[in-house]
């Protein structure tokens, strides 16, 4: 269970998040609102990536573990993003086991397979470089990535940003099975309101406000 609890957010020249409090449990949440509203902000205060100015983030009642030289942010939470971020000269297999060793954990090729299955992608691709993969195909590693590295919450920025409307809808149904099916907290900041109207739950960010949507 994710809890914000009055998290304000402030900058020299703007306010994006303001007294903001929120709980969200094993679900998938949609997070809309215009470009620069705080969606990203949002999602990086939840990851333990940026600290806010003041208020509290936990998950399952445990601080949030903030970003520091010993870790990029807390080690439950994982972060998608729309440029899919693939080390482009290692394979799939060894972009996903990379992954699991960064968060100390130990997988085998079979979990390698076993992730791939849950996001739709055959256990041949994995030898195959990012580079050979369509966009679609690259956004599911990303998000069998972080599967892999067995985090219980899943944040994506914009993750159906650079697909068309085909892979938007793969990548978005895959994202609601895994939230559904396995007890997943995936929490998505989207402009495009077809992959909102999927998800469990819906709220609008907007001057620092945080209004839940029907």
């Amino acid at each position: 269970m994710i809890t914000l609890a009055h998290v304000t957010v402030e900058y020299p020249d703007a306010t994006p998040l303001q007294d903001v409090s929120l709980t969200l449990g094993s679900s998938t949440t949609a997070i809309v609102g215009p470009s620069g509203s705080g969606k990203s902000t949002l999602l990086r205060i939840i990851g333990g990536m940026q600290v806010p100015t003041s208020g509290a983030v936990s998950i399952d009642d445990v601080a949030v573990v903030t970003a520091s030289w010993r870790s990029a942010g807390d080690p439950r939470v994982s972060l998608i993003h729309q440029d899919y971020r693939l080390v482009p000269f290692l394979t799939v297999e060894q972009n996903l086991l990379l992954a699991a060793e960064m968060r100390r954990v130990r997988r085998t090729s079979a979990d390698v397979t076993s992730v791939l299955g849950k996001v739709a992608l055959p256990a041949s691709m994995r030898g195959r470089l990012p580079a050979t993969l369509s966009g679609g195909q690259q956004q599911r590693v990303a998000i069998a990535r972080s599967l892999i590295a067995g985090t219980s919450v899943i944040l994506a920025d914009e993750p159906t940003g650079a697909l068309d409307v085909k892979n938007t809808e793969r990548v978005t149904d895959i994202l609601v099975d895994l939230g559904r099916q396995h007890g997943l907290a995936i929490v998505v900041a989207t402009h495009d309101q077809s992959v909102a109207q999927k998800l469990d739950h819906r709220f609008e960010l907007a001057e620092g406000r945080l209004v839940q949507l029907a």
